[in-house]
């Protein structure tokens, strides 16, 4: 909850009745981290908190995005703000050698070239460097006969139409540059620790960052002159030592059709994209934090579209890796929603963090949540969506801007709920037998930055088949009560591959699907090989993969891929789909009367199993649960915390329940294993 420094004592012990574990913090001095008196309301604040037996959570920003330290990183230090490469083209018909005049973009030319245009637009060849002929914002050069594509690259400030200025009309940093970032964590974060870092690990647990990003999809309704890269000046170095070549090679295949290496180049360029910006930001705030004894929690921006995803991180999951507590925001209380964007990424979201806390051995999740409610939302439908996110895999709860709209009596009722969910869910470890493939290189791999607004996904077709259809897959597989994690490539290719079996941590995955996933890593293929030889069952929707993603023999990759398929199952439909998984496996639950409306999750405790089962329908359910555990059942109600047995049937190693489960809410049905 966010806290009112104006009036600790009260504000404090307000928090404390309603049965809040915290507070959020914001600095509150007029000069965000500067005014000594600021300071003081500070720590008074926290202490008011410790007394109260509240932890705090430092908002690390004075206003979203987190970066800019209310402005003062880029003060002085235009060198700081984020950047990019806005790109051109003209094509040229030259039926003889004929000189040319091109008006660029403004700023800097980082690499200007003509490459030779086939009939069918594609380009080809290595081009000939122009980039000494453009001066002063205009390229003269003479063109040889023939039809050519002139593309140019040049480097800028990245602002205008972004989010930076949507939200503080401040330059925004680059979160690739090191130095920025350290800037940034000094004047921030080295602040804090000067005037409070006694209690630091105590009251104070952990720094919340707020939508980082490179800033590289534009978020306003009028089209920009030119669409645009992220960039860090030390991005070539970077590059060149991760893939071996020139980033030059590579830039002009982001935007044109340039053979069989296209989809090789934008992988390279999305991937070290990604990486970077885990390293730069993420990863140096997490450092920090674990050597002053706090967490790094907060989250992304946008995360309901994996086109969002390019433009603003190339992929998720290394960024969501340096976070010790990865979360989300879902800003409403819409039912089983959580649009902040043009899309609505509904079960994705929660589960993409849920999966990266899995995959990095993270024991805890956050949401920050019901930013936007009013009092004419019923606490049970807060209550609702709770249930909602945390059967998905989120535990832990922030949110803003709610106090006024509730008693204290209705918070009870909203946190009682939330901290019992929550604290069960921290129990043991996660349990799912499917596994559902990330595919970022199916994304990249027709990607195009545009200069419109993110959410024009009609200008990604190829890119919007797979976004469907992982959004699709996602739901169909959670409401045939299937649960799963998202793999990315990365996490495949580092698994432990045999008998059948993924394993990643404590979790075994048995069944891998690819939702229209076209491009895949030769790795990666390798890895599904293995998979499918020792019994694993793949399958794949709607796409087979047909490329490779990285420089990989094509005779080898084929040959690969086509015993693959042998062994495959590939499913058209959603129904199809449904019904492979069904009859694959015995399975974890199976609910009768069958209903869409019922998700799980499983959690293997050191003695036993705990399955939280949410209803997520207006009515209550009752039904017969079948589960795959031994042991004596219990149903736990984390509404009233109550204890009750239930009786049981035993049947083939699976024990059925007779539940009734309420509408917008969860029980636990816990099993002692014999001993």
């Amino acid at each position: 909850m966010e806290f009112d420094q104006e009036h600790p004592a009260e504000y404090a012990a307000n928090l404390a009745d309603g049965h809040w574990g915290g507070a959020l913090f914001n600095y509150s001095g007029p000069g965000y981290l500067i005014d000594k008196g600021g300071w003081s309301k500070f720590k008074n604040s926290v202490q008011e908190c410790k007394k109260n037996g509240l932890d705090v959570w430092i908002y690390d920003e004075a206003a979203y995005p987190s970066g800019r330290a209310g402005g003062q990183t880029c003060a002085g230090h235009p060198e700081y703000e984020a950047r990019g490469l806005f790109y051109s083209y003209k094509d040229v018909h030259a039926k003889s050698a004929e000189q040319v005049e091109w008006k660029l973009p403004e700023g800097t030319p980082f690499y200007v070239a003509a490459f030779p245009l086939s009939l069918i637009g594609t380009i080809y060849g290595d081009g000939e460097d122009l980039t000494a002929n453009a001066k002063d914002g205009v390229l003269h050069a003479e063109i040889k006969q023939g039809d050519w594509r002139l593309v140019a690259f040049v480097e800028n400030r990245l602002y205008n139409g972004t989010h930076a200025p949507i939200t503080t009309g401040q330059p925004y940093i680059n979160i690739m540059d090191p130095a920025a970032v350290k800037r940034f964590i000094e004047l921030t974060h080295e602040r804090y620790y000067a005037n409070c870092g006694d209690e630091f690990g105590k009251t104070i647990r952990a720094f919340f960052t707020d939508e980082p990003s490179v800033q590289g999809g534009f978020l306003t309704a009028e089209a920009q002159p030119y669409p645009a890269l992220s960039w860090y000046h030390g991005l070539p170095d970077i590059f060149k030592s991760r893939v071996g070549y020139d980033i030059r090679k590579a830039l002009p295949a982001l935007f044109n059709d340039a053979g069989s290496d296209t989809v090789r180049y934008r992988c390279d360029f999305y991937t070290t994209i990604s990486h970077q910006i885990a390293d730069a930001y993420f990863r140096q705030i997490r450092a920090w934090c674990e050597s002053h004894n706090v967490a790094s929690t907060g989250h992304l921006l946008w995360e309901e579209s994996l086109v969002y995803h390019a433009s603003f991180y190339g992929s998720v999951f290394p960024s969501l890796k340096e976070l010790d507590w990865p979360g989300i925001d879902v800003l409403g209380s819409g039912r089983q929603s959580t649009q902040g964007s043009h899309i609505e990424g509904g079960p994705v979201t929660p589960k993409l963090i849920s999966s990266a806390a899995h995959i990095y051995g993270k024991k805890r999740t956050m949401t920050e949540s019901f930013c936007f409610v009013t009092k004419k939302t019923p606490i049970e439908e807060l209550i609702g969506h709770v249930a909602w996110q945390w059967v998905l895999g989120i535990n832990s709860l922030s949110v803003l801007s709610i106090r006024p709209e509730y008693d204290n009596a209705a918070f009870r009722k909203l946190n009682d709920f939330t901290g019992r969910v929550g604290s069960m869910l921290t129990q043991g470890d996660f349990v799912a037998d499917v596994a559902v493939l990330y595919p970022m290189a199916s994304i990249w791999a027709d990607f195009v930055p545009t200069n419109r607004h993110v959410s024009y996904v009609g200008d990604q077709p190829k890119c919007k088949d797979v976004d469907d259809a992982f959004r699709d897959v996602s739901k169909q597989l959670l409401a045939c009560q299937r649960d799963y994690d998202y793999l990315d490539e990365d996490a495949i290719c580092t698994a432990k591959v045999g008998n059948g079996a993924i394993k990643i941590g404590s979790n075994t995955y048995r069944i891998l699907v690819l939702p229209h996933a076209t491009v895949l890593r030769q790795a990666t293929l390798k890895q599904i090989a293995k998979f499918v030889d020792g019994g694993g069952k793949l399958i794949s929707y709607q796409a087979i993969p047909s490329i490779r993603e990285d420089a990989g023999a094509s005779e080898e990759f084929s040959a690969l891929a086509e015993r693959i398929w042998d062994k495959a199952t590939h499913v058209e439909t959603l129904r199809s789909l449904e019904r492979v998984i069904t009859k694959h496996e015995v399975p974890d639950v199976a609910v009768t009367p069958r209903t869409r409306e019922i998700y799980y999750q499983h959690r293997a405790l050191p003695n036993g199993d705990a399955y939280f089962i949410v209803n997520n329908d207006d009515k209550p359910f009752i039904g017969k649960f079948t589960f795959r555990a031994a042991g004596e059942a219990q149903v736990w109600d984390p509404t009233t915390g109550k204890t009750t047995p239930v009786a049981s049937k035993n049947a083939k190693g699976m024990i059925a329940v007779q539940l009734t489960v309420p509408p917008l809410r969860g029980v636990f049905v816990v099993f002692e294993r014999p001993q």
